[in-house]
């Protein structure tokens, strides 16, 4: 017996235009669009099953080794397409094509869990200054030396689940910020220990909740908590991203061990 077709509320729409950041997953095209004349903007997107609804007998037989979700007209399964996309997908269903939409879709849900878990995260406003002072950094300042830093612990806690270029960026941030970032907290520290151990605590406890929901995934981690941080103190994602590299290094950020 054929599976019914949901309709959904405004409210699911929203969601699901939203996640899209506006643009067909498939061709990137718009799915909004200004017909001639009109004021206001049209909807140019339909909601497509990327588990197929009632799938045929080919489709069947493709999607061998992939589980039918428990409800197949649930949020989880199903995206905004334009159109001519979601015809396409339908009438000339390709795996490759359903392996990138579950793949888009469920970087949706990582993105939409991690703002929403942001939302519940405060931060500690010593990390005002700490992000003030690495703004200010002076790019003709020396690197570090090898006697004055020991970059081992990154390259053991960053070993396996995390892409190269994403690696060679913490590593650099952490060589050229390292000494910079340690001497302004053992400064704050002088001036409010308990408040730079709330705010190591607060990033730590963060770090956790996003290696939790994504942990096979250290780029994810560690961008959702640059993205936190700079989002807390509407602050510089550059900024944010060098003193996340720091707290790899320095403190409970990726164990030594975690893959």
């Amino acid at each position: 017996m054929a599976k019914k077709r949901d309709s959904y509320s405004d409210n699911e729409h929203s969601i699901l235009y939203a996640e899209t950041g506006g643009c067909c997953p498939l061709c990137t095209q718009p799915i909004l669009f200004q017909k001639n004349g009109s004021k206001k903007p049209s909807k140019g997107y339909e909601v497509a099953h990327i588990y197929p609804l009632n799938p045929n007998q080919s489709q069947t037989n493709a999607l061998i080794g992939y589980p039918v979700p428990p409800d197949i007209n649930s949020l989880e399964n199903v995206i905004a397409l334009c159109p001519t996309c979601h015809t396409k997908y339908d009438k000339d269903f390709k795996l490759d094509e359903l392996i990138r939409l579950r793949e888009n879709k469920d970087r949706y849900l990582s993105e939409a869990r991690a703002k929403l878990t942001a939302s519940q995260h405060t931060i500690q406003d010593e990390v005002y200054e700490i992000l003030d002072a690495i703004a200010a950094f002076d790019s003709d300042e020396a690197v570090l030396s090898p006697t004055n830093f020991d970059i081992s612990t990154v390259d053991r806690k960053l070993k396996t689940g995390m892409s190269p270029l994403q690696k060679r960026e913490i590593k650099f941030n952490a060589i050229s910020f390292y000494v910079r970032i340690r001497d302004h907290i053992c400064k704050l520290e002088k001036q409010d220990q308990a408040s730079v151990r709330i705010l190591q605590n607060q990033i730590n406890s963060y770090y956790l909740v996003m290696n939790k929901q994504n942990p096979e995934n250290k780029d994810l981690v560690f961008n959702y908590i640059s993205q936190w941080i700079s989002m807390r103190t509407n602050k510089s994602i550059l900024a944010a991203k060098v003193l996340t590299s720091f707290f790899v290094q320095n403190c409970e950020v990726f164990d030594v061990g975690t893959k």
